[in-house]
């Protein structure tokens, strides 16, 4: 989701000890150690800022009434921030004495990180228990990555500018060192998640259903999030990975509920709950109702730390990851749940993709159904009456010999035969149909003279073109002109075009027939000035069973097959098939095969 984040969630609510492991503390206790022994303090406190708007204390040196104490406790950011913006800047450091403070900054000063107990004093040259020096450690984008507070001069005394510019130059490397070492920190933990949404990004371009994307991404979730188990739960579904009852990602039965509610507040806070012994971070609910189980849970399988990650996309939620890991991990840390909530988005993305993957592949399964039953159906009927059709038309013939006929009984078989030969053309092309549409029906190969087919083809027009009025022009081709392929399907996708130039030729016309090409390709060309094709037309020209808008073509006899057909034969054979056409100008058809090899 995107958008802010809002406003950061009270420190007194807030889970301490959620920035960073142990090894980093350690590193950044000994810079601090450092920082205090050059610019002569007592004291020395390192903040770093966390994932959820908070401040944190990593690291205290020298500090009452234990050294150490408090480390891990987060405070608002709000107090530090009028504090540099109020105090003197001497380099990198800000100080502002506590006679410079208002009443309710010092207020909210006394419950901000570390206060020493100094006795008061009318010294003005003293220092005082409120006072601040203060240095914000910012990258090179300007954004604060940590805060160095010093405090307790050796001396007691405050330093002069003089004496603060020098401090600040001495702490130099110092400052360095803390960004250095805090980016390397986040980096790191950040660096584990990002692999692990980048992997699952990548499983997503497999193109592979929900339960293989999710086996996928799997062990990289398990490494990314250093987790002894991860399971993936979408709400409304059966389980993911894994399903056993006794794997610790599996869910107890009574809290499933109350997780899905836990997570879709989760989603829209854009948070995750974190699960601990005997309590439950980021949804109060959860916390009130399910601490006791959750804590049990873990119990049982000897772990101590529960994630539960949001998983969605858009606007809603789509399940939860649950990530459960033991102490061999170092404790989650905030900056690490903004980038588990980066996998959760990429996560739901992905799932989403494989939906739309699924039901794309449903889509094709059932449209393949229905093109199965379609040819079944076509092919079915075509030999039905293929035969009752034969019949006819062999019983015209016959009567056609019986001598004495009467001449009304003459023009009636002559009308019979017409529409039995119609019928019976238009059962040879469905039957042709058919037979292409199937996926097994494979292309003979074998060299077919695309110019002998045309000359044999404009021949068997040349009667009906004559009648009609058309005159065909072929022009002349030097030689064989050989393409690879199944020599009748050639014929008919021949003779379906020059039949369609000629038939919506107006008298006095002309149909143009040519061949033409290179040493790779055959291009056969049909152009006639005819009635043309609108450019609505053009859009479903090659639909089977479509005819035209036109309503002058329409007066014209056919079936909405012949383009079909010869348009399914042309990429059958790995041609193409181009088309201009402007309405009441004419048309022209090209076709272009590959030439065969010699």
């Amino acid at each position: 989701m995107d958008g802010d984040r809002g406003a950061p969630p009270s420190p007194d609510g807030a889970r301490d000890s959620s920035w960073g492991g142990p090894r980093v503390r350690a590193e950044l206790r000994r810079i601090a150690d450092d920082a205090a022994r050059r610019a002569r303090f007592r004291v020395c406190a390192i903040e770093v800022p966390r994932g959820d708007g908070l401040l944190e204390l990593v690291a205290l040196t020298g500090g009452q009434p234990a050294d150490g104490e408090g480390v891990g406790k987060s405070f608002d950011m709000s107090q530090v921030r009028q504090v540099l913006r109020a105090g003197t800047r001497y380099g990198k450091f800000v100080f502002l004495g506590e006679e410079e403070m208002s009443a309710e900054l010092r207020e909210a000063i006394r419950g901000y990180g570390y206060v020493p107990d100094i006795p008061p004093s009318q010294d003005p040259g003293r220092w005082r228990t409120l006072d601040m020096l203060v240095a914000a450690v910012a990258d090179a984008s300007g954004r604060i990555r940590a805060l160095l507070h010093l405090d307790e001069p050796l001396t007691g005394l405050r330093l002069g500018p003089d004496e603060l510019h020098h401090a600040a130059a001495r702490l130099e490397l110092d400052l360095h060192a803390v960004l250095a070492t805090v980016e390397r920190e986040e980096l790191t933990r950040r660096a584990r998640l990002d692999e692990t949404a980048r992997a699952t990004v990548r499983a997503a371009s497999q193109r592979v259903g929900r339960d293989e994307l999710l086996a996928l991404v799997h062990p990289e979730l398990v490494a990314g999030f250093a987790a002894r188990s991860v399971a993936v739960h979408l709400y409304g579904a059966r389980e993911g990975l894994p399903s056993e009852e006794s794997d610790p990602a599996t869910l107890p039965v009574q809290v499933r509920p109350a997780v899905e509610a836990a997570t879709r507040r989760a989603w829209q806070s854009r948070t995750v709950v974190i699960v601990e012994p005997g309590r439950v971070w980021g949804d109060d609910h959860l916390d009130q109702d399910h601490a006791q189980d959750l804590t049990h849970h873990l119990a049982a399988h000897g772990a101590t730390e529960l994630l539960l990650v949001p998983v969605g996309a858009g606007h809603e939620p789509m399940g939860v990851l649950v990530v459960v890991r033991d102490g061999d991990a170092d404790r989650w840390t905030e900056g690490e749940s903004q980038a588990a909530l980066g996998v959760g988005h990429d996560l739901g993305r992905a799932l989403l993709s494989t939906r739309a993957h699924e039901r794309e592949r449903q889509l094709i399964e059932e449209l393949q159904r229905l093109g199965e039953y379609r040819r079944q159906l076509i092919t079915t009927v075509a030999h039905e009456l293929k035969n009752p059709l034969g019949v006819i038309l062999g019983h015209v013939e016959m009567l056609d010999d019986v001598p004495g006929l009467p001449s009304e009984a003459t023009t009636s078989l002559d009308a019979i035969g017409r529409g039995a030969s119609r019928l019976a053309s238009l059962v040879d092309d469905l039957l042709l149909l058919s037979r292409m549409s199937h996926i097994d029906s494979a292309v003979a190969q074998q060299a077919v003279d695309l110019s002998q087919v045309l000359a044999g083809v404009a021949q068997d027009e040349s009667l009906r073109a004559q009648q009609q009025g058309v005159t065909l022009r072929i022009s002349p081709v030097d030689g064989t002109v050989n393409v690879p392929g199944e020599p009748e399907e050639l014929r008919r996708m021949v003779a379906n075009l020059v039949s369609n130039a000629v038939k919506y030729s107006s008298a006095g016309g002309t149909v143009d027939l040519s061949l033409d090409g290179d040493n790779e390709e055959v291009v056969f060309t049909c152009a006639d000035g005819g009635l043309g094709i609108s450019e609505e037309d053009q859009e479903r020209l090659f639909t089977e069973f479509f005819r035209t808008t036109n309503p002058e073509a329409l007066r014209r006899p056919g079936t909405g097959l012949g383009l079909a057909i010869a348009r399914r034969i042309v990429e059958r054979h790995g041609g193409r098939m181009e088309l201009e056409a402007e309405l009441g100008i004419g048309t022209t058809l090209r076709v272009a095969l590959p030439r065969a090899r010699d």
